[in-house]
């Protein structure tokens, strides 16, 4: 009786040290990463952004190394209880839509990519801060991690946290937030998951997505971000009042000032209020809640 077995090819210099099914699992804790995050920096930059999934996979340091560009923008991050370092490297042109919208501007790139000045520098720890929350939340049904920022680095070659040869899990996500496009790509050494390998089977990690999902998600939409406005009641004019309206002019609404206003987020009317002040701004007490279906 013959037995013929499938023979498959192995690359010695690149060797798997995560299993396919754990490899599945880390591609799950990451998909988190992009809800976390995409809620975390539409915040700070008061902007749209879309970011997904683009690859999870294994490669030596020196691989991943060569995909970066230079100048580049690479973050080196302490994550202890873990033993070792992580690196974490987001393209310049997505960096300077960010710090343009910090500064106030419309988000947009810069034409040629250079080195980032002090001032650009202290604007990005604010961001890498809000994706260090994001890598958090990754780990969080497996270990309570404290990642720590420890140094940017522009140029690559001075990039010297890995042997070239060390083996990482890479994983790399596109970001878009109007018509700029960028990635995020995050290096963890091998040693540095070993202890989490256990964690990663698909019995452990279906008890803690039960126990400790829900809890994140509403961590998540507890910090979003709504509009809350006050809304006047309407009145109906001629189109030819309304375009002959001009600054200075005064459009009589016909209510009491003492009337109540709606306070409305969502196209959805929350809320009764009087109109009033407090020191020198304006401001609505609420005095009744309008129940919703």
């Amino acid at each position: 009786m013959e037995i013929s077995k499938e023979v498959k090819a192995y690359d010695f210099t690149k060797p798997e040290r995560i299993s396919k099914d754990q490899m599945r699992n880390v591609q799950l804790l990451h998909e988190n990463f992009t809800r976390s995050v995409t809620v975390e920096l539409s915040a700070l930059l008061r902007a749209v952004l879309n970011i997904s999934l683009l690859d999870v996979s294994q490669m030596i340091y020196s691989e991943m190394v060569g995909e970066w560009s230079d100048p580049d923008c690479i973050a080196i991050i302490d994550a202890p209880p873990l033993e070792g370092n992580m690196v974490i490297e987001i393209s310049p042109e997505f960096l300077f839509a960010a710090i343009d919208r910090l500064l106030g501007g419309d988000g947009r790139s810069q034409a040629k990519v250079r080195e980032f000045s002090e001032i650009e520098r202290v604007l990005l720890k604010r961001v890498f801060k809000r994706i260090l929350d994001g890598v958090k939340d990754i780990w969080h049904t497996l270990i309570k991690l404290e990642p720590k920022l420890i140094e940017i680095e522009e140029n690559p070659q001075f990039v010297q946290v890995f042997s070239p040869n060390e083996v990482l899990l890479r994983v790399k996500y596109m970001c878009k937030m109007g018509d700029v496009e960028g990635h995020i790509s995050i290096g963890v050494p091998f040693i540095m998951l070993e202890p989490l390998m256990p964690k990663l089977g698909a019995q452990y990690m279906l008890r803690a997505s039960q126990g400790q999902g829900s809890k994140m998600s509403k961590e998540h939409v507890n910090d979003m971000d709504m509009v809350l406005s006050a809304q006047f009641p309407s009145i109906i004019m001629g189109l030819s009042q309304f375009m002959a309206l001009r600054p200075g002019h005064i459009i009589d609404l016909r209510i009491p000032v003492q009337d109540r206003i709606y306070l409305v987020a969502n196209n959805r009317k929350l809320f009764k209020g009087k109109l009033g002040r407090q020191r020198n701004s304006l401001a609505v007490k609420i005095e009744e809640v309008i129940k919703t279906d």
